[in-house]
């Protein structure tokens, strides 16, 4: 009985190891960093990160700062993110206080930085501009003017010509907290001459859909240009800071592609229609879902939703461009409605197609306050993920600003991270060393470094793999009962030495 007990036990292993979801991936997390000027009492959020294509330890980091006053900054790195220097984004005289700022680099690294300066007391933007740099991000050029006023969530991309691409929501009119006259359409620019002059605005978005936001441009593994926006249907409720509970209908995520450079888009793709609104937002600064190209043709989608009862991470995978997509992954691995939330996901694809999500994670607190920081591993193009704790500390989701009283602090609209073909860098907004009366938010960082990749799903053992490994570990138990009993009978008999069966 104990060797049939032993044999049972052992293809239970077995059957655990080979059908494992996330297989062998590994991943170690560095030292955590703060890449905002330490004692700043400020409230520093949606940090994006980019790296240098030609020199791997010049990375920046550009982001949000909502207290003591709207503005932004730029963080700049030379030695792979354990350092940080600050890069001033300079405006004309007549202009101050910019905001909202967005980085990406050119491949033969020059670094362009957008952003907005504000009018007012307020948010509200006056012109959108674009410097360059062509030293790593520790100096910038006079910015050139893109748009005028009431340019929103302004994101940039730069495709494989070297062409910089500039989307933003072009908004017709606005009253506090909202957004009163429409359209207000999603519309993107180019350059072709390193950001000195830009081409006229081209809508993206489709017409047919008046609530949109949140755009954000990729470029695909063939040079085309890919714009991931939300519809909210008819969340009038959000966009006009109209009173009331959480808006009852789901809403969706469209892609629309350029395959010209940015002169035209197609009709947009329904990625997703079922995403579950769980709380209210303000229409200006929402979370921005996430897009990322791959290899092949690939892209992948990130977003989370309440369809599940609580907020989840979910990523969906497109093998054609855009065209079709595949089902939703959720990433997060805890228990389904467990009463904590997952989301602000930013996904990052390795130029080995390995899938990389980071997210604001709060399974650790029953209560749902406290969160961290994860990381979501996929080695087999998103249909499962490991996933890490990047965050070293837990910190508090209720320290922040909240620019409308009738909402929840703010933590900002995105997360950011870059992938390697041996690791991530991950970037998130983080409260540890803030409280609800000081508001403090910090950016912080974390290298992680991935190996012991799993074989991908193709090449995963079949059901005749396990039975004939278990068939070998019967065969061994049954080995090994038959010299115990031998060495047994022989102390028995005085006759052996039991110690060289043993050896």
């Amino acid at each position: 009985m104990a060797v049939a007990a032993g044999v049972l036990a052992a293809l239970a292993v077995v059957v655990a190891v080979l059908s494992t979801r996330g297989g062998g991936a590994s991943a170690r997390v560095g030292q955590n960093v703060f890449v905002t000027p330490n004692g700043l009492i400020d409230a520093n959020n949606s940090p994006t990160v980019a790296r240098n294509p030609t020199r791997a330890d010049n990375m920046v980091v550009a982001h949000r700062v909502d207290l003591p006053g709207f503005s932004a900054s730029l963080q700049v790195s030379n030695d792979g993110g354990r350092a940080w220097q600050t890069t001033a984004l300079p405006l004309p005289p007549d202009k101050d206080r910019p905001f909202a700022a967005d980085a990406a680099f050119a491949p033969d690294g020059t670094l362009y930085v957008s952003y907005v300066n504000l009018q007012g007391s307020g948010n509200r933007p006056d012109n959108l501009w674009v410097a360059r740099s062509d030293d790593g991000g520790r100096s910038l050029s006079a910015p050139v003017r893109v748009a005028g006023a009431l340019t929103f969530q302004a994101r940039i991309a730069v495709d494989r010509q070297s062409v910089l691409h500039v989307t933003w929501l072009k908004v017709a009119d606005v009253a506090p907290y909202a957004i009163v006259a429409y359209p207000s359409p999603i519309v993107a620019v180019h350059s072709s001459d390193g950001g000195r002059s830009f081409s006229e605005p081209v809508q993206v978005s489709d017409p047919e859909r008046m609530l949109v936001a949140a755009g954000s441009p990729a470029v695909d593994a063939d040079g085309n240009l890919v714009v991931l926006y939300q519809d909210y249907r008819n969340d009038n409720r959000d966009f006009r800071n109209l009173d009331g509970p959480v808006y009852e209908d789901p809403f969706a995520l469209v892609v629309a592609v350029s395959r010209n450079g940015g002169k035209t888009f197609s009709k947009g793709v329904e990625v997703d229609a079922g995403l579950v609104p769980t709380r209210r937002f303000l229409v200006f600064l929402p979370e921005f879902p996430s897009i990322s190209a791959g290899p092949g043709g690939k892209l992948y989608v990130a977003w989370a939703d309440g369809r599940n009862g609580d907020l989840d991470v979910f990523v969906k995978r497109s093998g054609d461009g855009g065209t079709t997509w595949g089902r939703p992954v959720r990433v997060n691995t805890n228990r389904i409605d467990d009463g904590t939330d997952q989301y602000m996901p930013r996904v990052s694809v390795a130029p080995d197609g390995r899938v990389d999500v980071l997210f604001f994670d709060r399974r650790r607190d029953p209560s749902n306050l406290l969160m961290d920081a994860y990381l979501g591993v996929s080695d087999d193009q998103g249909r499962s993920f490991d996933q890490v704790r990047v965050s070293s500390s837990s910190f508090d989701s209720r320290v922040g600003f909240s620019a409308n009283p009738k909402l929840e602090p703010d933590l900002g609209s995105r997360l950011g991270l870059t992938s390697t073909n041996d690791g991530a860098f991950a970037v998130w907004t983080d409260t540890r060393l803030g409280t609800e009366d000081t508001a403090r938010q910090d950016i912080a960082a974390a290298p992680v470094t991935i190996s012991e990749k799993r074989a991908p799903a193709s090449a995963s053992l079949p059901m005749a793999s396990v039975l004939l490994v278990a068939a070998g570990l019967c065969f061994v138990a049954w080995l090994r009962s038959g010299r115990d009993r031998m060495g047994a009978s022989a102390q028995a008999g005085g006759e052996r030495d039991t110690r060289s069966v043993d050896e």
